[in-house]
């Protein structure tokens, strides 16, 4: 496609690492073709952006966890009953509030052509419609249209607080283009998505701050599964599921490998024999096993699927939940309720997974659609056409 003139783009994301990494690909290639391109979001998120080389402004809660705390019986709730309450709360509630304000204050001083989200951040959408800037959206969770329902109240009175017309359906919150990310074999059926959408690939743009390497972090091969396991970067105080998914693995005779999201130090218990890092790169660790024992966060799954790793999941709470259902449905995951998870439960499950040649197939053949979805580039030609 024909070099289109420069143009100043702002990228917008919820302040979480897995929010911000899935924007990154396509922050890099449009700053390659001489745009002008801003991050803006949560302060914990400005050193991954200043890695990646682009420029940005805080904005919002600095973390979820900030926006999370300050929900009454949060912690009393798991599952898809904590996911409802962060959703409507949380997202729809005083990240997409501080967002829309400070992208507004941004649009005075600094007039982007286009804004690009992420389909969470959803105070740039609001910002969007009241600087009449048009904007797309790039998947980073699951795609929930059930959730519109919880979102219409919230985002509309955000909307009315910035003198903008309700959008009782939330019609026009995507923009000129959803960018779907999930390859066909982990999509709904029951649940298209929305028209005009195109897929984009997902890329695990995740060694900010220099981490990781190709250098392969498990024993040499001995006949012995390896089992990568992680929590992400922001359940590294669940520990009594981390437990069972470490003492799983390890009765299941795996070598294993954790990505904590926290200084090894902090956990003195960890079993002997098994190595801890703070963090490691998924796109690093995923190549070299066997399986991923994890949460259901949609970084580590979509990491998971582009190099064909199965898995055993254990959904904690967000999209983590309809995330398992989809792997589970595509014969690429065994999962375990949060509710029901043991030692002995993980070990199980790890044990289907590496008996049955089947799952590994069935990654295989899904890692070939990833592979098949158009890069970042395609989606920055959409992008220029549409907006230049």
């Amino acid at each position: 496609m024909a070099q289109t003139a420069p143009m100043r783009i702002l990228l917008a994301s919820s302040p979480g690492v897995g929010h911000l990494l899935p924007l990154l690909p396509f922050a890099r290639t449009a700053a390659s073709r001489g745009h002008d391109v801003v991050i803006v979001g949560g302060q914990s998120l400005e050193p991954i952006a200043s890695a990646a080389g682009i420029g940005f402004a805080a904005m919002g809660p600095a973390t979820i966890g900030d926006a999370a705390s300050r929900i009454k019986g949060v912690l009393d709730v798991t599952g898809r009953r904590r996911a409802v309450l962060i959703f409507r709360q949380a997202f729809c509630g005083a990240i997409a509030a501080g967002m829309a304000d400070g992208i507004v204050d941004l649009v005075s001083r600094w007039r982007p052509d286009v804004i690009v989200r992420e389909d969470m951040a959803f105070g740039a959408w609001i910002a969007a419609d009241r600087g009449s800037i048009p904007h797309a959206t790039i998947q980073t969770t699951a795609w929930r249209p059930r959730m519109r329902a919880l979102a219409g109240e919230p985002l509309n009175a955000l909307r009315a607080g910035h003198g903008l017309a309700a959008d009782p359906d939330l019609d026009d919150l995507h923009g000129m283009v959803f960018f779907a990310t999930r390859p066909p074999a982990v999509r709904d059926p029951a649940e298209p998505y929305p028209a005009g959408t195109a897929d984009l690939r997902p890329v695990a743009d995740d060694r900010h701050d220099g981490a990781g390497d190709d250098a392969d972090p498990f024993p040499p091969a001995d006949g012995r599964p390896r089992v990568a396991v992680t929590l992400g970067t922001i359940n590294a105080g669940e520990r009594a599921v981390l437990q069972a998914l470490v003492d799983g693995a390890v009765a299941a005779g795996a070598h294993v490998v954790v990505a904590l999201g926290a200084d090894p130090a902090s956990w003195p218990d960890a079993p002997a024999g098994v190595t801890v890092r703070s963090y490691v790169p998924m796109s690093a660790l995923l190549p070299h096993a066997d399986l991923v024992a994890f949460h259901g966060g949609s970084g580590t799954m979509l990491a998971a699927l582009a190099v064909g790793c199965p898995m055993v999941i254990v959904p904690l709470a967000a999209d983590q939940p309809d995330n398992a259902d989809r792997c589970e449905a595509a014969g690429v995951a065994q999962v375990v309720p949060l509710d029901g998870v043991s030692t002995g439960a993980v070990r199980n499950a790890i044990d289907i997974v590496v008996a049955d040649p089947g799952y590994r197939s069935r990654a295989a053949r899904v890692a070939a659609e990833v592979a098949a979805m158009p890069g970042p580039e395609v989606a920055l030609d959409r992008i220029e056409a549409l907006a230049g």
